[in-house]
């Protein structure tokens, strides 16, 4: 559908809610979420006035995600506590409807991501992280299995964890809470 007055307005009082409610889960000022909901719509007129898509929602809800990040960061740089984040990670699953368009890319990203790092490591160090994050084994598990102390074992976990944040705070890419919780799931 084109973006055009009537789908605008539609998206506004169809979503405008949501969002707010959505930008509640990282903010804890009203007035705040207000400005971010009302930010994410005008971008989305400027940038995509006469554009065709079906996913409009999709890429206001991720605006709106953005947005509220963004606040937060400059928030936290400046010293204020007006941002919060999400208590629970769960309660972000009620809006993962609106994200359905995009799951697999972002999940194709993650994967990329992930695999990308892992051939950065050496080949032990790769072997002892997959064992331990992909396949669930215990560290004495793995020390038994690959004829090394659990200190080694330690030691591995410990310089692939090391190298996965260097590589997610360097590229920018993803936030490395979120690869992590994503990795347990």
């Amino acid at each position: 559908m084109v973006l055009d007055n009537n789908t605008f307005e539609t998206l506004f009082y169809e979503y405008g809610d949501r969002l707010r409610n959505y930008a509640s889960m990282y903010m804890s000022d009203s007035y705040m979420t207000g400005d971010v909901v009302q930010e994410a719509f005008v971008r989305l007129w400027e940038k995509y006035e006469g554009k065709d898509s079906e996913y409009w929602h999709p890429l206001l809800f991720k605006m709106v995600r953005n947005r509220c990040l963004d606040h937060l960061r400059h928030l936290t740089f400046m010293g204020s506590r007006a941002c919060v984040l999400p208590q629970n990670s769960n309660e972000d699953r009620l809006y993962a409807l609106d994200f359905r368009t995009d799951d697999r890319s972002i999940y194709d990203d993650l994967n990329a991501e992930v695999r990308r790092i892992l051939d950065l490591l050496p080949e032990k160090c790769r072997e002892v992280f997959i064992l331990s994050r992909f396949h669930d084994m215990k560290n004495r598990e793995i020390a038994g299995a690959l004829g090394i102390s659990e200190k080694t074992v330690e030691k591995h976990i410990s310089k692939a964890l090391r190298l996965f944040r260097e590589q997610l705070n360097r590229n920018g890419h993803l936030d490395p809470v979120i690869l992590i919780l994503l990795m347990l799931s």
